[in-house]
């Protein structure tokens, strides 16, 4: 009764403050998660909510000698405490399910693991990390199987785009830890140090084992890691344990719907639908499988997981399914919060087109929004006759993150950070930071990081951001001018230097060209961020720029300030 109880207070802790959490999938998903499926409590929660005394059994100690290869496989109170945890009968559950999963991803991980010379049992980190579940996704924004940061996953060469997010590719991902792991075995020369390197990184492993003096043995080191990781390395352990011997306790793997899949090169753009249809799949299978797809919108090159069954037929048919599709491809979020209707042919997901056409066949149903709401980025543009106002119309529609001309930097939130400063960092827009990065309100927690769009002309003004205090952050940024001003200034100019001397002097015309705003009086407690945020599409930079203010100016009751720019009455 009383372990019970235990138990039950940890699951609460795990639902309550743990920092990973599995995406919520349609219940026709193979990885619908919940968030204590994939939570490891903290060794002091478990000895907090269970202070009987450790009992260590013998009989665990010599079948984890027996299971010992390359990875020291130590049994101690803190790793029997995990091991109690991992087969309570609670658990089991979750445990006869990473036992299915496994039958799916470990011979994945297996072969890429020996390419790099990494122990087999190393496979048993990603249950660790995620449950193997790709979908797995942390509050501080690590993503896939494997869990990695986005600017960890740039420096082992994983792509990440609006389309696809190769943290969540079991393949790429895995390929990705392993060269981490060898980095970091061959700089400790202990692979439980690496193992802890790769929960909380070699800075923190580093300094401690300098308050360790120096010591490379895990269990000294211990005490100075951070907590989260203190338990890393015992669960690790236990993982191994519990799943190598789970017949022990009664424990089969849970059946799943695993088919063998082979990886093909597509050539050609498709939709999630289409393709869906003409293989006989159910939509959730293919996503399932290809868990890197991040839209509906399957780009040309993709690697994409299929059925065996399925191979022949799609190299069979490639250039006809092509042909088949007559309207441009629509390109839709796959979002995990929204079931998916087998038998609907467009999911209730707002939609941006690949291209600058409108579909030709009337039968295909558009989620476009109205171009006259206030979500004007999201308006379809019609096909004008030259095709520089094609390019024209393509441009102005076409967001930061679709544009190849932008590139991605990483930002870490530092203490006392908010959005509206980061923003005005970056020249960007709050909504702008928001979509980037999937957040809805305004909550932001240090250390997470923040992907941001800059001009790749702009990218090495704004790379060292993220190790500048505020106020040099401050001045730095009032001193840049991005690209995308300089060219908002040329398009201003190349305007002017088109208009008639008539226009120019005629004072009607001069009049009817001046500039006109929507003007707020300051109240109490108000400021330039907060005062944005009420106003659509308006920066803290404009409202600096249209009233010639300071970078930081104080405001005061009653000010009145321009806000946006209006038509003039």
């Amino acid at each position: 009764m009383k372990q019970s109880l235990s138990l039950y207070i940890i699951l609460f802790f795990c639902l309550t403050f743990g920092p990973v959490y599995g995406q919520t999938l349609p219940a026709s998903s193979q990885f619908n998660d919940l968030p204590q499926d994939i939570e490891l409590p903290s060794e002091a929660q478990l000895f907090k909510d269970d202070p009987d005394p450790v009992v260590l059994s013998a009989q665990i100690a010599v079948r984890l000698k027996k299971i010992q290869h390359a990875i020291p496989l130590d049994y101690n109170d803190h790793v029997q405490k995990y091991i109690s945890y991992n087969t309570h009968e609670k658990r089991r559950t979750h445990l006869a399910k990473m036992l299915g999963r496994a039958k799916k991803f470990f011979p994945i991980f297996e072969p890429i693991l020996a390419k790099y010379g990494i122990p087999d049992e190393m496979k048993y980190l990603a249950v660790v990390e995620s449950a193997l579940n790709p979908f797995a996704l942390s509050r501080a924004g690590a993503s896939g199987p494997w869990q990695f940061m986005y600017s960890t996953a740039l420096r082992y060469e994983l792509k990440i785009s609006k389309q696809i997010d190769e943290r969540r590719d079991p393949f790429l991902a895995c390929e990705a830890a392993c060269k981490y792991l060898k980095e970091m075995y061959n700089l400790y020369g202990n692979w439980q140090l690496a193992i802890a390197s790769y929960n909380c990184g070699a800075g923190n492993v580093n300094r401690a084992i300098k308050k360790a003096g120096g010591s490379m043995n895990f269990w000294d080191v211990k005490p100075f890691l951070p907590l989260e990781t203190q338990a890393y390395v015992p669960s690790f352990i236990a993982v191994v344990y519990a799943m190598k011997y789970a017949d022990k306790y009664g424990v089969e793997p849970l059946s799943m719907e695993w088919e063998n899949t082979q990886r093909i090169t597509i050539r050609q753009k498709y939709l999630l639908t289409d393709l869906a249809k003409i293989l006989e799949l159910p939509k959730q299978f293919i996503i399932d499988e290809n868990p890197s797809l991040l839209t509906t919108y399957i780009p040309a090159g993709f690697i994409l997981n299929l059925p065996e069954s399925r191979i022949g037929w799609l190299n069979q048919y490639q250039d006809s399914i092509y042909q088949n599709i007559q309207y441009p491809l629509a390109e839709q979020p796959i979002n995990p919060t929204s079931a998916i209707s087998e038998n609907n042919n467009t999911e209730s997901i707002e939609t941006t087109l690949e291209t600058a056409t409108t579909p030709s066949n009337p039968a295909i149903k558009s989620n476009t929004k109205n171009p006259n709401t206030k979500e004007e980025w999201k308006s379809v543009p019609t096909i004008p006759n030259s095709k520089n106002s094609t390019a024209t119309i393509q441009s102005a529609h076409l967001l930061k993150e679709d544009n190849n001309e932008y590139k991605t930097i990483a930002y870490s939130v530092q203490k006392g950070d908010n959005l509206g400063n980061i923003a005005s960092w970056f020249h960007c827009n709050v909504k702008d930071i928001r979509r980037w990065n999937a957040i809805t309100g305004n909550n932001i927690h240090p250390k997470d990081e923040l992907l941001i769009y800059i001009h790749k002309n702009d990218y090495k003004k704004f790379v060292r951001f993220n190790y500048l205090s505020k106020n040099i952050k401050d001045d730095l940024s009032a001193k840049i001018t991005t690209q995308e001003e300089k060219d908002k200034v040329a398009r201003g100019e190349k305007i002017n230097e088109n208009t008639s001397f008539i226009d120019k002097i005629n004072p009607v015309k001069i009049i009817a060209k001046k500039d006109c705003f929507q003007k707020h009086t300051v109240k109490n407690g108000e400021t330039l961020w907060s005062i944005a945020q009420k106003f659509d599409e308006v920066s803290v930079q404009d409202i600096i720029k249209w009233n010639n203010l300071k970078k930081n100016p104080i405001l005061h009751k009653g000010d009145v300030l321009k806000i946006r720019k209006i038509a003039c009455k």
